[in-house]
């Protein structure tokens, strides 16, 4: 399958063109960036063609796969032009701004017989698919209710990225976006309500959410908790996860993780225990007992893009639809949607109606 790239910034460096040349089978034939120095240095460093206009990929190049990596507020016509000329097309996050951008996508996808996917490459990272197995095999019986959260000195207005900057009442669509997916794909369905309440800290724009707190309901009653704290002045942690089963807490870390537990008390075996993570950790806490259950490598974004890309490609290849869907995707902003309408109406808002039908992600 031959790949095209439209957006030549950070995420196609670092994670797509890494990935993708490590799968067997793709062939990268260009790629098309609005910035004349993107496709520059882009050219120079992966010696592949650019072009300027996405016209003039689509045709010059003839990809079968588009790989969209622009601002999210242009996905959604990015990705109908590339459909309509006859190409699959793998998105990052956040697939679109809207359900209603999303679904105006799935209908041109649908028309053409193409797939989308979208880069939700968290699902794939080690310590979090780790979590995610114990969870669907039931291994601590079964998934009582799961926090997520995140600790981040970094107000969203005052992000160095023009585009998120611009985004800084959109904390949720932005990176939240993977705490909201992660949280689904934990409990293996989509959530019945949402409720949300946010807030600017001392920020004079209220509406600029740098702590945000969600609720989703699920089914049998069950809750999944998200906190955001980008106001936060001591110890940070990008992605944090506590999934409480009936016989253990499972736990996961993102980023370079040390745990010591000195055994002291009686009930104790005597000594010192180290567990440690370069990319992050994830382990089963039962009473003060603790198990590893996975670490994640520390280049480990290249590392989950490309075990889902693996897949993706699969997908595309058989004509079925991929993981990560971008039905999936449009899902999770319906829902993004509905906790900034719940936080706007101080009010629980269900889900009925705004979603797919029900599935197992």
């Amino acid at each position: 399958m031959r790949f095209g790239f439209v957006g030549l910034g950070r995420a196609s460096r670092l994670y797509h063109l890494p990935a993708l040349r490590a799968i067997d089978g793709v062939q990268l034939s260009g790629g098309f960036d609005a910035s004349a120095e993107q496709r520059a240095t882009w050219g120079g460093e992966t010696g592949l063609a650019t072009f300027e206009s996405l016209d003039d990929l689509l045709t010059g190049a003839a990809p079968d796969v588009v790989v969209v990596a622009t601002p999210p507020a242009s996905h959604a016509d990015v990705c109908v032009q590339a459909l309509e000329a006859g190409a699959h097309v793998i998105c990052e996050k956040p697939f679109v701004a809207s359900s209603a951008d999303g679904d105006r996508v799935l209908a041109v996808a649908a028309a053409v017989g193409k797939q989308v996917a979208v880069n939700h490459q968290f699902r794939e990272k080690p310590i979090f698919s780790a979590v995610r197995d114990a969870v669907r095999a039931e291994k601590y019986g079964r998934l009582a209710f799961c926090q997520l959260w995140q600790l981040m000195n970094l107000a969203p207005w005052n992000e160095p990225t023009e585009w998120r900057a611009g985004m800084s009442n959109r904390t949720l669509l932005e990176g939240g976006v993977h705490l909201v997916d992660l949280m689904i794909v934990l409990f293996g369905e989509l959530p019945s309500a949402v409720q949300a309440s946010h807030s600017a800290g001392f920020h004079a724009d209220a509406e600029a959410d740098a702590v945000q707190l969600v609720t989703l309901e699920f089914s049998g009653g069950r809750l999944g908790q998200i906190t955001i704290d980008r106001l936060c002045q001591g110890g940070t942690r990008y992605f944090e996860v506590r999934a409480d089963c009936e016989r253990a807490s499972l736990r996961a870390s993102l980023g370079g993780r040390v745990l010591v537990q000195l055994g002291m008390k009686r009930a104790e075996r005597p000594g010192v225990k180290l567990d440690f993570g370069l990319g992050g950790l994830a382990w089963a806490e039962q009473g003060l007992r603790r198990k590893v259950l996975a670490r994640s490598p520390k280049e480990q974004d290249a590392y989950a893009t490309r075990l889902l890309f693996q897949r993706i490609v699969q997908a595309f290849e058989s004509d079925v639809e991929p993981p990560s869907s971008g039905r999936e995707g449009r899902d999770v902003i319906a829902v993004i949607e509905a906790a900034y309408e719940s936080a706007e109406q101080g009010a629980r808002v269900e889900l009925a109606g705004r979603l797919t039908a029900p599935q197992t992600v």
